[in-house]
C-alpha cells in the first residue's frame, strides 16, 4: 500500500484535534489522489533530547518519515504561522512527492476560531 504524509498544524493544540485533523486530511488525501494510502505516523510523544531546540528537533523527526512518503497532503495557511507545515510542504515539492494543500479552515477550524478569539482578545480595551 503507498504511504501518505501527512502534514498539520500541532502547535498550541490538543491532541484531540490534531487528530481531528489527520482524519479530515487523510479522506481528502484518498479522494484527491483516488488510492487507499496508509498514513505514516508523524505524531511523536514523549521528549526531544535535552537542550534541544524543541520546535526543530520535531521538524527534523517529521523529515525523516517524509523521506518514506509516496504522497503528501499539507494546509494552506495564509497567515504563514506554521513553520514546519511550510518547511514540509517546500521539502514534498521540491522532491517530487505528488502533494495536495488544503485550506486551513477546512483542515484545522480550531485554529481559524483561536484566531478570532485572540484578535478578539487582544482588541479589548481595560479600564
Amino acid at each position: 500500500m503507498k504511504k501518505l504524509f501527512i502534514s498539520c498544524p500541532m502547535r498550541k493544540r490538543s491532541e484531540e484535534d490534531i487528530r481531528k485533523t489527520f482524519d479530515r486530511l487523510h479522506k481528502i488525501a484518498e479522494a484527491i489522489f483516488d488510492k487507499e494510502l496508509e498514513v505514516i505516523p508523524t505524531y511523536f510523544e514523549g521528549d526531544p533530547p535535552e537542550n534541544a531546540n524543541e520546535a526543530l528537533w520535531y521538524l527534523g523527526e517529521s523529515i525523516k518519515k517524509l523521506s518514506e512518503a509516496d504522497y503528501f497532503i499539507g494546509i494552506f495557511d495564509e497567515a504563514r504561522e506554521f513553520r514546519g507545515c511550510i518547511i514540509e510542504n517546500i521539502a514534498a515539492k521540491s522532491y517530487n512527492i505528488p502533494f495536495y494543500l488544503v485550506n486551513l479552515s477546512n483542515a484545522a477550524p480550531d485554529v481559524i476560531e483561536r484566531r478570532r478569539i485572540d484578535k478578539r482578545v487582544d482588541s479589548l480595551e481595560i479600564y
